[in-house]
């Protein structure tokens, strides 16, 4: 059984740091699979923290040796060229243990922060959010996986032929590339998708997460599938989980660090297959579609 926790990275002093150092700690300990770097509203819906979660990964990712450490952002507020590089450098300190959840939940307090040219009518938001995930793709394939050759004997750095431009253009974004980041390790960072926050995306996810209703009414396409549950909800997620129905529990509320360690006690972790998120989770490493095709 796959485990998932989420925790604010907002701490406003040292003394906030320090404590969640120590909450960090007791994840590792617990054997979290999962930790989402997200704030948690009281009714369970989830927002991207106070503070950058892009920039506080690194940080977290110290502590946590083996979960794969997902940031939250706001994904009609951000900027794909920002995000790509920022997450690419994760991916590489992690060694292939970063995600990315792009959320719409939270963003009120976005357009209040960055004026009226971000607001946008509630039809476009899942069309910006979807173009976001595409434009932030596409500048981790304007590299190849073997483009960095780094070979001190010879003085060679790159390949030049595998790095490119991309033109990506969409609905709301535009960028030209290549990016000034080498592809992350796992081609792309984990895709988390929280279904309770967006409905209607055309977007496939790596992860999904969300209540009972939304995993049964949603074909996951392959995806690792997370139920939320509170402690009053654990017992019914442990039965979905032996019928098949998901794949892993998504603990959330006041005890959820209590309910992780307990839930790790009795169900054993899937055995570890490979170094990255990717490949521990049986999923496939993104086909690059601006590679150039070897001839025959």
């Amino acid at each position: 059984m796959y485990l998932s926790i989420s925790i604010d990275v907002s701490p406003r002093d040292g003394a906030a740091f320090a404590q969640l150092g120590r909450q960090t700690d007791r994840i590792e300990r617990a054997g979290a699979d999962f930790v989402l770097l997200a704030h948690e509203t009281g009714t369970g819906a989830l927002e991207p923290g106070r503070l950058e979660a892009v920039v506080t990964l690194p940080w977290i990712a110290r502590r946590l040796a083996t979960p794969v450490v997902v940031a939250a952002l706001p994904a009609v507020h951000s900027v794909p060229f920002h995000i790509a590089r920022a997450l690419s450098a994760a991916d590489f300190l992690t060694s292939g243990r970063a995600g990315w959840l792009p959320l719409l939940h939270g963003g009120a307090r976005f357009d209040a922060a960055y004026g009226d040219a971000y607001h946008l009518p509630a039809g476009d938001r899942v069309a910006k959010h979807d173009d976001f995930i595409r434009a932030t793709r596409a500048l981790w394939d304007s590299w190849d996986q073997d483009a960095l050759i780094l070979n001190k004997d010879s003085g060679e750095y790159l390949d030049s032929t595998k790095v490119r431009r991309v033109d990506y253009r969409g609905p709301f974004f535009a960028t030209m590339g290549p990016l000034n980041a080498a592809r992350p390790p796992q081609g792309h960072p984990l895709l988390v998708r929280d279904l309770d926050d967006v409905a209607g995306s055309a977007i496939a996810a790596d992860v999904v997460l969300g209540g009972a209703d939304r995993l049964a009414g949603v074909d996951a396409r392959g995806a690792v599938r997370l139920l939320k549950v509170t402690a009053a909800t654990v017992e019914q997620g442990e039965a979905l989980v032996r019928t098949g129905d998901a794949d892993g529990l998504h603990v959330a509320g006041p005890d959820a660090i209590e309910q992780l360690d307990a839930l790790r006690r009795h169900h054993t972790r899937r055995p570890a297959t490979g170094t990255t998120a990717r490949a521990r989770l049986g999923l496939n490493a993104p086909a690059n579609p601006y590679s150039k095709k070897v001839p025959a």
